[in-house]
């Protein structure tokens, strides 16, 4: 019983010693690839041109404001009231459209994030499989993995094919 216990000991340590384990710091990672630069420079444009639209509707608007105060006190007070209802209707809609521009923006942040973390798990899933490890951790700087040997920190090699294949598109 003792040789089967010390056989089945010796199997484990030696399969143990076969596993083969990198890491990635994520964070590096997403931080300097090409895709998630050109990820926030197209949000930062479609913002920038949705800033401009609201901007060109929010002009008319604080013009129509300042007339209602500059002649308030001419108008009759029923006058006054349907011109408050009207700018308070546009108002809302002012800031309905904001909500709607601001909630588009980040469902589409969200959505393409999402498409760039599928595919850098997909190649480093592949990488993984090719260069023969059996396990690949990921890093955020919040403690996931304490402490890794710098030899087995694979996010450079990563991070050059990733852009390497980013700018071929």
């Amino acid at each position: 019983m003792k040789k089967l216990l010390l056989v089945a000991f010796a199997i484990v340590l030696t399969s143990c010693n076969q596993t083969k384990i990198a890491y990635i710091n994520v964070e590096d990672l997403m931080k300097d690839y090409e895709g998630t630069k050109a990820l926030e420079e197209t949000l930062k444009a479609k913002q920038d041109a949705m800033a401009k639209e609201l901007d060109s509707l929010s002009v008319p608007f604080q013009t129509k404001v300042q007339e209602y105060y500059q002649n308030a006190q001419k108008m009759s007070a029923q006058k006054r009231a349907q011109t408050e209802q009207g700018l308070q209707q546009e108002q809302q809609m002012l800031q309905l459209k904001q909500q709607q521009a601001s909630q588009t923006l980040q469902q589409e942040n969200q959505e393409l994030s999402e498409a760039i973390t599928k595919k850098v798990d997909s190649f480093v899933t592949e990488y993984a499989k090719l260069k023969g490890f059996n396990l690949v951790l990921g890093t955020s700087g919040n403690g996931t993995v304490m402490y890794g040997d710098e030899t087995l920190n694979i996010t450079n090699e990563i991070l050059v094919i990733l852009n390497e294949d980013f700018t071929k598109k």
